[in-house]
């Protein structure tokens, strides 16, 4: 397959996928439409934190941490030193994700969030989500890797709508920690659709590549719903996924 027809091809992925990305900011520009309670904002930025530090024993972070540990005994031995960086790199916007939001949680509370509290907290989509990606990587490989990256964040579009509240200093801490994280995601889509982009994928494999990332964005509108707690009715969910939603404009910076 040649450049052009690869670029085509995520091009019209991106355009495909927006739709869920807008979704998940209709969700959470709905949100902050109006007054919440504290308990209303506690129940999402508690899911935030957990999904960011992913307190279990095959999360992100304990991963990365054994990971790092292991490439270093072999590093220049079969591991790369950039390689290596950018996983440390990877590591350290984690966890500085989840610092931001359990930030925010403390303030709340005015108490310390701990790992084992922060667990309770995966909501049932999210469950969903995490056992639907498995799922797919188990099936498909690098490509249902790539497809799942590709989709990471949502297009940020929970960092961007949450980058836009303020008023308060409630509202001023979330503005700023979905500051800090926005970047950050929009950086890791760019690396999953470089990564279906420059991967020598045939037709058919762009086009599970479609139903991996179809699959994946919409269970995590469902996923973001249920962190909001299910702001949006089933009916709306159904008409997103039939592509009944005005798409931002920023979506076209996206394109290559």
């Amino acid at each position: 397959m040649d450049e052009s027809r690869a670029r085509a091809l995520r091009n019209d992925l991106t355009t495909f996928a927006s739709r869920w990305w807008a979704g998940e900011a209709e969700v959470t520009r709905t949100f902050f439409s109006q007054k919440r309670s504290k308990d209303e904002h506690l129940r999402w930025l508690r899911m935030q934190a957990f999904k960011e530090l992913q307190p279990r024993p095959n999360g992100i972070i304990i991963r990365l941490i054994s990971e790092l540990r292991d490439d270093y005994n072999r590093l220049e031995h079969g591991v790369d030193r950039h390689d290596f960086l950018h996983k440390i790199q990877f590591l350290e916007e984690e966890f500085r994700h989840y610092q931001l939001f359990a930030d925010v949680v403390d303030y709340l509370t005015g108490e310390k969030i701990t790992p084992e509290e922060l667990a309770q907290y995966e909501v049932p989509e999210e469950v969903r989500l995490r056992e639907l990606r498995s799922s797919l990587m188990k099936e498909h490989g690098d490509l249902a890797r790539f497809a799942s990256s590709f989709c990471e964040g949502g297009g940020a579009s929970l960092y961007y709508e949450g980058m836009q509240v303020g008023g308060d200093a409630l509202h001023d801490m979330i503005a700023t920690a979905c500051r800090g994280v926005y970047e950050d995601e929009i950086e890791h889509a760019e690396q999953g659709a470089s990564g279906l982009e420059q991967g020598h994928w045939t037709e058919e494999q762009w086009a599970l590549a479609r139903t991996m990332v179809e699959a994946i964005s919409k269970q995590r509108v469902r996923m973001r719903n249920d962190q909001f707690g299910h702001i949006l009715p089933e009916e709306r969910m159904a008409e997103i996924d039939e592509g009944k939603i005005e798409l931002p404009e920023r979506y076209q910076a996206l394109l290559v």
